[in-house]
């Protein structure tokens, strides 16, 4: 799985609350989704997911399993697209000067011209 296919995964709105939770303390299932207000099962398919990309890691703890962030996974695929969000930054003259093939029916064009 490519670092793109990881951060996509995690934007998902359940595995992004996940995420955000496990990221302050270790939670079991349970607790999860008394958090987010969804189901026990919901909470286990949206683990698996994170689980299955090294996101997050279990340990058992009396008879609950415990999950937490695997922070150097999710650090080096922030990493690792941090470069392309960057180059996304269009400068606003750009963004104002329409040259695509719909330039005529383009919207920004026509805010453009109404200002």
């Amino acid at each position: 799985m490519t670092d793109l296919e990881l951060l996509h995964l995690i934007t998902a709105p359940t595995r992004y609350q996940l995420l955000t939770l496990l990221l302050e303390y270790h939670y079991c299932v349970k607790a999860l989704a008394a958090k987010l207000g969804i189901s026990e099962p919901a909470v286990s398919q949206q683990l698996q997911v994170l689980k299955d990309c090294g996101l997050v890691t279990g340990e058992r703890l009396d008879y609950q399993m415990h999950y937490r962030v695997d922070r150097t996974r999710l650090e080096q695929a922030v990493r690792a697209v941090a470069p392309l969000l960057s180059a996304c930054q269009v400068p606003q003259s750009r963004l104002e000067n329409c040259a695509c093939e719909f330039a005529g029916t383009c919207s920004r064009r026509k805010a453009g011209k109404k200002a």
